[in-house]
């Protein structure tokens, strides 16, 4: 993690005072759990040490005036519980929290942000959920409001349906708001339970490749795997009692209805039973220190993404064969919603260089592009660092 002081110069050239507010808000990796989520299923996510920094000053009026340096731009709104989304996008990620936390009766003030983040755009690392539970810890912390950490992730999850127009699960809030340094999350999309699972090794850590693409089919497909899943469950539950969704089918129920689903439902149900069953499994070798085992439930999970869910594509793929090639991998995927952003990979510390070397010399001859390649620890949640 960097230390997010070295704006401050920046924000006293831009607004001609000091912060009094700094806040740290971590991007998260999926290290197994695709697609369980909006099928009541079970999620095991990372923070990760790339995050958004938002520096804040009070101002005596009502504004709320947003600098974001990744736009050079600014944006200015009045605090409101009727603020509506508009121009620039970037900023209907604040104008939904500032709205939502104003509905709940929370006292916010006027601030000058400087806004400035590491983490990739469009790469699958929840860039926008950093930035909505950022400027949630922000505003609270600069009108000596507080809030719980759960509230405070389904409020940022409304944002982004309402304001931003994305209709996510509670992953990506919930890891920001709840993680813990060293630890990654194992989260129950249904009952909102969770358990802090140790992932501290001194010699392993993740890697992250961005492909630096995002197929636009991604955008069309989502809501037709979603329908797909609702629509098997629906046929099992005519026959089996509590079936609700996906979540409630193991293996063996599911082959036992094989032959009432058609082959396209069939695979992509196998996907998320599997892939459920998958979390579990690489939980438990975190918990064990079996690195070997939670690698291989990684390197499944990946197969049974490009398979039955066909989510994946030709960049993901090239990088998860190629990351696996290389010594010291335990297991990879790729990791977040579909046909491009990042894989993660589960390696041995001591061969990060020599696998981002060979990544980044095989990526570039194949599709003349650098894909963007960090290792990480698992980080702790959102904070304020100065109030």
């Amino acid at each position: 993690m960097s230390d997010p002081r070295r704006f401050i110069s920046s924000f006293r050239e831009r607004f001609g005072i000091e912060p009094q507010i700094i806040v740290r808000s971590p991007g998260r990796v999926e290290i197994i759990g695709g697609h369980t989520d909006y099928n009541d299923g079970f999620v095991l996510p990372m923070a990760i040490e790339r995050e958004a920094v938002m520096l804040a000053a009070r101002r005596t009026d009502r504004t709320i005036r947003i600098y974001s340096d990744l736009f050079d731009e600014t944006c200015e709104f009045e605090v409101s519980a009727d603020l509506a989304a508009g121009k620039p996008s970037w900023a209907n990620y604040a104008k939904g929290v500032a709205a939502l936390l104003a509905r709940a009766g929370k006292k916010l003030v006027g601030l000058d942000v400087l806004v400035s983040s590491t983490i990739p755009s469009g790469g699958g690392l929840s860039s926008s959920a950093a930035l909505e539970v950022g400027y949630g810890r922000t505003m609270l912390a600069a009108a000596g409001e507080t809030m719980d950490p759960v509230q405070l992730g389904l409020l940022a999850q409304k944002a982004e349906h309402d304001w931003a127009g994305a209709p996510c699960g509670i992953m990506d809030q919930f890891i920001c708001v709840l993680g813990r340094a060293g630890h990654a999350l194992l989260l129950d999309c249904r009952s909102q339970e969770f358990e802090h699972v140790a992932m501290a090794f001194d010699h392993a850590a993740l890697l992250i490749a961005d492909t630096r693409v995002k197929h636009d089919l991604g955008n069309s497909e989502y809501p037709v795997r979603r329908a797909q899943c609702e629509k098997a469950a629906a046929i099992i539950g005519r026959h089996e009692r509590g079936v609700a969704a996906l979540r409630d089918v193991d293996a063996a129920m599911l082959e036992k209805y094989k032959g009432r689903l058609d082959p396209l439902l069939y695979r992509r149900a196998r996907h998320v039973v599997g892939e459920d069953q998958r979390v579990m499994e690489a939980a438990a070798g975190f918990r064990s220190g079996d690195l070997a085992a939670a690698g291989d439930a990684m390197n499944r999970s990946h197969e049974s993404a490009r398979d039955d869910y066909e989510i994946s594509c030709e960049e993901l793929n090239f990088l998860v064969d190629r990351v696996r090639e290389c010594e010291g991998v335990y297991g990879a995927r790729m990791s977040g919603g579909a046909f491009g952003g990042c894989i993660v990979a589960l390696i041995d510390t001591a061969r990060g260089e020599a696998i981002e070397a060979r990544l980044t010399e095989t990526y570039e001859k194949r599709f003349n592009i650098s894909p963007g390649i960090f290792v990480t620890a698992a980080a702790g949640g959102a904070e304020v660092l100065q109030s």
